[in-house]
């Protein structure tokens, strides 16, 4: 029986990694040097400091640069992006039919509360929402379980009970680790991951309505019972 469900937020809730990539892109190229996709890719979906790719950077040129104004560049140009961003198709309807069904709700990602909360906030998400976990309430990270466990606690919701949703391959192992059910979204950053392990693969999750993607898990809803 299915009684909460905990969705990743970067690319499953609002496709972030690309505009993300894009932005340090730019900031690579203002100086004349390329940003490969395979460098985004590496870190993608793990927590990684804002200072990264600036320092990444600063080492290639060989020079000292000004890390705060790189950064502060960034943000004005993934902002840009993420502005003309849309939720991810079929988000918003899972949300509301999950709440029609008694489940509760919770994030488990690797971002920050800013980043995270921020966004869902933005969105007019938030409050649907009982718990987020972040990147600051876990020592360890996917694909440790802990995110996944931390969000289940906070609902009070055991893992055999809570079904996850994930774009990215770390993520999925993340969620089996924690003896959830785990449903694989994957965007066009993270396609190319195997996701074999996962319970089920959509293509989008305005793919199957909720209930019916619960019963193709071969299960059952709080409300079923």
């Amino acid at each position: 029986m299915i009684e909460a469900i905990v969705l990743d937020f970067d690319g499953l809730i609002l496709e972030t990694e690309r505009p993300q990539y894009e932005a340090w892109r730019d900031v690579y190229a203002s100086l004349g040097r390329e940003l490969p996709v395979q460098a985004w890719l590496d870190v993608m979906g793990k927590p990684v400091k804002t200072d990264l790719f600036p320092r990444r950077l600063a080492a290639e040129l060989g020079r000292d640069l000004d890390i705060d104004k790189l950064i502060k560049e960034y943000r004005e140009i993934v902002a840009r992006l993420l502005e003309a961003q849309p939720i991810q198709p079929g988000v918003q309807r899972l949300i509301e039919d999950a709440r029609e069904m008694g489940l509760k709700l919770a994030v488990a990602s690797g971002s920050t509360h800013r980043w995270v909360d921020g966004h869902l906030k933005r969105l007019g998400l938030f409050d649907f929402f009982d718990h987020t976990t972040c990147s600051e309430d876990t020592d360890k990270h996917k694909p440790d379980p802990d995110p996944y466990l931390h969000a289940c606690v906070a609902l009070g919701v055991p893992p055999q009970c809570t079904l996850a949703l994930e774009d990215s391959a770390l993520g999925i192992t993340a969620a089996k680790a924690a003896d959830m059910f785990a449903v694989a979204i994957p965007t066009s950053m993270t396609g190319y991951q195997s996701f074999d392990h996962a319970d089920l693969i959509l293509d989008s999750l305005d793919q199957v309505p909720l209930a019916q993607l619960i019963v193709r898990l071969g299960l059952t809803a709080t409300d079923t019972e």
